[in-house]
């Protein structure tokens, strides 16, 4: 029997296009906003980071869509294999953070862990809230089943002697089932297990497709549309707190309770939470009277209810529930029937429907789809911010976590967190787990009266709540189950804020000196120290702070200092040897360091294949410049077009089908 070699790829042999939804959520995440929630799970014993690495391990296999990073395209972002190992951290910030897609292995999600509690955090333009739920419950029952048979092992161990005595082998959980899984089916060849194995892995494609489809696009249909509210809402206001913090406090309450509370009032869960949540609103940030802006939620509504879909991609919707400005409600009773016919006519296949083809139909526009990323980008962002204005915060409710039944008494219960931005600075999370529903507010306000006056009205209502909080600003309840942040991240911000001020205040001051010794700025020495200023803050903000692709770094510093040497001459006289020699060396430089990379990461060279395209497009500059007239001594910038574009030239020889791909997935729109 020949044993099979095991292929290895090189990283971003697959790629595929983001959905709908993820093309907004990456074009506006940032590091104030970084579009991150996390679903954890609280266990009964403390977490083993070796046996959530296993688990970890065992798992993404299960979820190929996952093992993906995000890279741009000229007009697009995309998501493209990722081949790397992905790593368990220790938990030691708040939560939800913005998840760098160049640092942690470059994946869009974070796995981490303290105490007895298991987090896994993700980036949304990956996925939606089920797609996580379905990763973090697979990831948990694996970790649980690990941890069973290591209990199981060292059971074994201390009762050494008495195994013996039964007179045969006992499995540990779990084992009995992976032997099995192990064993080729008996009587058969091994040309028939290889060819079982063939349908297994043909099986496993089509349901990776499946997963990974962009069910938004499978049902856009062409007909009426209504845009999203854009009317201001009202908004949660008071102290923030300082930069990066969060304060977080859950609320754990039995679900037959809230049930029957629903149930008496005639409205399912979700109805009866986010009307209370909006009765909170009006009387803890009105005078209970008027509103003079409209309290309104945010509430996403997993599609997949409607339409019948199997992707693990991002496939939600979300309606905007509010009470409009004026005349505040007499009482939550009608709050909560006006709330209850909101929902009724909202969360209807027909309007969910015009929602998915208003979403659809400007991706589709060809105008759209041809402009430059960059330039989406900034459009993306501003409509996000104006449309989310129209809501006070978030609600989310994920449903119940079904545990398998074996496993079910080693876990607590499940926590929703839902990351905060500059617009919404509160949002609630609900999950349920084990006859126990979770309701977690993420904060970065300093105060809970919000939080308060909710927990209490429910106790009122016959609720009460179980408090934990991780103890920013409620100490009361912290249980110690979050880390005690000793060290502000944002204090590295903090400090290259600091430090941009810094060098705007000198800039002004050289100007200011100047004008006031020489009248003039013209060619005074305070535009060269201007220069230099600039270039430092280009090289903090793009080539230190971003952990950039190398080859990006190298290209940005490039411009940057031909443009500060273009600076120079002009300030001397414009002799000329800028255009003439420094500019065309600084290309000839950037061509020879490209191929230097390439070949020292030949795996990985097409993430540096756009980049070539830019210095060889950048090459021909010094031939506009002697066309104007601005280089009167060309030789060295034909030299450099000419080589080049024989390195461009060269790579796509050598790249062959590789080049055909890289091209495609970098420039489809």
């Amino acid at each position: 029997m020949k044993r099979e070699k095991k292929r290895v790829h090189a990283q971003g042999a697959k790629w595929r296009k983001l959905d709908n939804t993820a093309k907004l959520f990456a074009a506006v995440a940032g590091e104030d906003f970084g579009q991150v929630f996390r679903i954890s799970a609280a266990l009964e014993d403390e977490v083993s980071p070796e046996l959530l690495k296993q688990a970890l391990d065992t798992t993404l296999p299960e979820f190929e869509n996952f093992r993906v990073k995000l890279r741009k395209g000229f007009f697009w972002n995309y998501f493209e294999t990722n081949n790397r190992d992905p790593v368990v951290e220790h938990e030691e910030t708040y939560p939800c953070k913005f998840i760098d897609p160049h640092v942690s292995g470059r994946f869009p999600f974070r796995v981490s862990f303290y105490g007895r509690r298991i987090n896994f955090e993700v980036f949304h333009g990956l996925t939606d809230g089920l797609g996580a739920l379905n990763f973090m419950k697979y990831l948990t029952e694996r970790y649980l089943e690990l941890a069973a048979g290591e209990q199981y092992k060292k059971e074994r161990e201390s009762g050494e002697g008495q195994a013996g005595l039964s007179g045969g082998k006992r499995h540990a959980p779990g084992e009995a089932k992976e032997a099995a899984d192990r064993t080729p089916p008996a009587g058969r060849g091994h040309a028939a297990f290889s060819g079982q194995r063939t349908r297994q892995e043909a099986d496993r494609r089509i349901r990776e497709r499946a997963v990974s489809a962009d069910s938004y696009l499978t049902y856009y249909r062409e007909r009426p549309h209504k845009r999203y509210e854009t009317e201001r809402a009202l908004a949660v206001t008071g102290d923030c707190l300082p930069l990066d913090w969060q304060s977080v406090l859950h609320g754990t309450v039995a679900l037959d309770d809230i049930r029957a509370l629903g149930k008496h009032a005639g409205v399912s869960i979700t109805k009866y939470l986010a009307a209370a949540l909006l009765w909170s609103v009006i009387q803890v940030y009105t005078d209970g009277r008027t509103l003079k802006r409209p309290a309104a939620l945010n509430l996403p509504i997993n599609l997949r209810t409607f339409f019948e879909s199997d992707t693990m991609a991002n496939f939600f919707s979300v309606v905007n529930i509010s009470w409009p400005a004026g005349p505040a409600p007499r009482d939550f009773e009608e709050l909560l029937g006006h709330v209850s016919r909101q929902m009724d006519e909202k969360i209807v296949k027909d309007k969910l429907e015009e929602t998915i083809s208003y979403n659809v139909s400007n991706e589709k526009k060809w105008y759209v789809r041809i402009i430059p990323l960059w330039i989406k980008n900034i459009a993306l962002s501003a409509i996000f911010f104006k449309t989310s204005r129209a809501y006070t915060m978030t609600l989310s409710n994920l449903g119940p976590v079904a545990l398998r039944e074996d496993l079910a008494g080693m876990v607590r219960g499940f926590q929703l967190l839902l990351g905060v931005s500059g617009r919404q600075r509160m949002k609630c999370g609900v999950i349920a787990c084990n006859g126990k529903l979770c309701i977690t507010f993420n904060s970065a306000m300093e105060d809970m009266d919000l939080q308060d006056y909710f927990f209490r009205f429910l106790r009122e209502k016959g609720v009460e709540a179980e408090l934990e909080s991780n103890g920013v600003a409620d100490r009361e309840h912290d249980q110690g189950n979050y880390p005690s942040v000793s060290h502000d991240r944002g204090k590295l911000k903090k400090i290259v804020n600091l430090f941009y001020l810094a060098l705007l205040t000198a800039a002004a001051l050289m100007g200011i000196t100047n004008y006031a010794a020489y009248g003039c700025l013209n060619r005074g020495w305070s535009l060269l120290v201007m220069g230099g200023i600039a270039y430092a803050a280009m090289t903090v903000r793009y080539s230190v702070m971003r952990r950039a692709n190398i080859a990006g770094i190298l290209v940005r510093q490039s411009l940057g200092a031909q443009a500060l040497l273009v600076l120079i001459d002009y300030m001397y006289g414009m002799k000329g040897w800028s255009v003439n020699y420094a500019i065309p060396c600084l290309i000839l430089f950037d061509v020879i360091a490209i191929v230097f990379l390439i070949l020292l990461n030949r795996l990985n060279w097409q993430s540096y294949f756009m980049y070539q395209i830019a210095i060889t497009v950048f090459s021909f500059i010094p031939l506009f410049l002697w066309w104007g007239g601005l280089i009167t001594k060309p030789l060295l910038s034909v030299i450099v077009v000419i080589l080049s574009v024989a390195v461009l030239a060269g790579t796509v020889i050598l790249g062959d089908w590789s080049i055909k791909k890289e091209l495609k997935r970098r420039f489809y729109f």
